[in-house]
């Protein structure tokens, strides 16, 4: 499986091109396409092509793929026609075949007791931390930090991400409690009470500064070739 280095700042729900380009001309690492169709930031593999066509298809922050107990075919289609950088399960399994469908990132919904969680053959690229709340994603809640750090010193090598209720005013807070590689963010980068999905160039910048104590990821800006 190819090695792909950890974002230090994902910036998920992506629904407007020129969020996409705002994404890019500040330098977040990596975005989320939401392929789920429950999700109010959810989109079809044919308006994402569309978005990415729209923005100038660029080739700075790498593309997350986001599914929810998807076939194999889906992460297919999507990855060929978005040309996904890595794929991010939430759900209740991973899909069959999986290890044949690109780089991954295994979700947690929680973060419970470590000795309890078996790490999937391959390993994923990174492992997502996000909060237990009803349905997929964190809904905008806080994760429990002091139970994300275990996960984080349990996990390594492998980097974690945390994820839920993460906000320009919270999260310089989650990087000193949980000591995480990464920062995942929906509704954190949006206007509070705005459109989801509509991302906040002021709030994106200013989770792009936070974010650069996580060190250099150089690398993850790269220009990508067709899986």
């Amino acid at each position: 499986m190819t090695a792909l280095r950890v974002p230090r700042l994902k910036v998920c729900g992506i629904v407007r091109p020129e969020d996409l380009v705002v994404c890019a001309e500040l330098g977040v690492d990596a975005v989320g396409l939401n392929l789920w169709p429950e999700s109010p930031r959810g989109r079809t593999v044919e308006a994402l092509a569309d978005l990415l066509a729209e923005a100038g298809d660029p080739t700075g922050p790498m593309r997350v793929g986001v599914f929810v107990d998807p076939e194999p075919a889906q992460v297919a289609e999507a990855r060929r026609r978005l040309r996904l950088d890595v794929v991010q399960y939430h759900g209740d399994r991973l899909p069959d075949g999986f290890a044949e469908l690109g780089p991954y990132v295994w979700v947690l919904r929680g973060a419970g007791d470590p000795s309890r969680l078996v790490v999937p053959d391959p390993p994923p690229a990174w492992i997502l931390v996000d909060a237990h709340v009803p349905g997929y994603g964190g809904a905008g809640v806080v994760a429990d930090w002091q139970a994300a750090r275990r996960i984080v010193e349990w996990a390594r090598p492998t980097p974690v991400v945390l994820a839920g209720g993460i906000t320009p005013d919270n999260v310089r807070d989650a990087i000193a409690a949980v000591g995480p590689a990464g920062i995942d963010v929906a509704s954190g980068a949006e206007v509070p009470g705005g459109p989801k999905g509509a991302k906040d160039r002021a709030r994106v910048a200013a989770l792009v500064e936070a974010c650069k104590v996580l060190g250099n990821v150089a690398g993850t800006h790269r220009e990508r070739t067709s899986p």
